[in-house]
């Protein structure tokens, strides 16, 4: 689980940093919170979409949504680059994981290939790991149980996109060795930090209540886990976007109580 609290801490960092940021174009800790957070979330949903084309489904508006996602990170990279701080270390950092992009980015944009599944998926966790390392560089302490909750709130949406990548992934026929480790390491992290968003004297009434509405979801992960049937795809998706969709909803309300 190292490596997904590792992740984790990352975001809680930047989060807890507010007052080092450059806030070129009035960007506030909100904005830094969402973006890290959707940097994140972006790597897992692309993984996803890469498998979900690779199969030729389609759920919804899920047509053109990989390269809808492709272009968000490309954004958010930039104004990311805007509102650092000018610091040598960190913007070697982010222009260690842009490398690493550019390179991740053409596979994406061309026609799935299964063949390049385990490459795109070192590549996505080692950009993973280098955001955080980025993030511990502008760390600060802060006593801001806000701040940490909307942290954790928003890297659940992280968790339950790479659940989904997997099982995507798992049912496109990719045969992923650490699947059980990876997906069992996820399932722990995830319920761990709901049962803390519950806890949290920051959680509000509505947000307790959706809280036990995403438990309520998650136990479809549970199942399927469990299970020895193919997955299906548009239920993972639709499942994937419920949790996803209420989770957006927490977030928010805990960043509207911390203005």
């Amino acid at each position: 689980m190292r490596n997904i609290k590792s992740i984790f801490l990352g975001v809680v960092y930047i989060v807890i940093f507010s007052l080092s940021l450059d806030a070129t174009g009035k960007k506030d800790i909100n904005w830094m919170i969402n973006a890290v957070n959707h940097q994140k979330v972006l790597t897992q949903q692309i993984l996803k979409e890469y498998a979900f084309k690779g199969m030729g489904h389609s759920y919804k508006d899920s047509s053109g949504k990989l390269e809808e996602y492709l272009i968000e990170y490309d954004e958010e990279v930039k104004e990311l680059q805007k509102v650092l701080l000018k610091d040598t270390d960190a913007k070697k950092q982010l222009k260690d994981v842009i490398k690493i992009w550019v390179g991740v980015k053409e596979v994406f944009n061309s026609t799935p290939d299964k063949e390049k599944v385990e490459v795109l998926q070192k590549k996505v966790d080692k950009i993973l790991g280098k955001m955080s390392r980025l993030m511990r560089t502008i760390l600060s302490k802060s006593d801001k149980d806000i701040s940490k909750m909307v942290s954790i709130s928003g890297y659940q949406s992280v968790i339950i996109e790479r659940m989904a990548s997997l099982y995507m992934l798992k049912t496109w026929g990719v045969d992923d060795p650490k699947f059980n480790f990876k997906m069992k390491e996820s399932m722990t992290f995830f319920t761990n930090s709901l049962y803390k968003m519950l806890d949290s004297k920051e959680t509000s009434k509505e947000n307790e209540k959706s809280i036990r509405k995403i438990m309520k979801y998650f136990k479809f992960f549970k199942v399927m886990n469990q299970s020895k049937k193919k997955y299906i795809p548009t239920l993972i998706y639709h499942k994937t976007s419920k949790i996803h969709s209420e989770l957006d909803i927490v977030t928010k309300r805990y960043i509207n109580k911390g203005k």
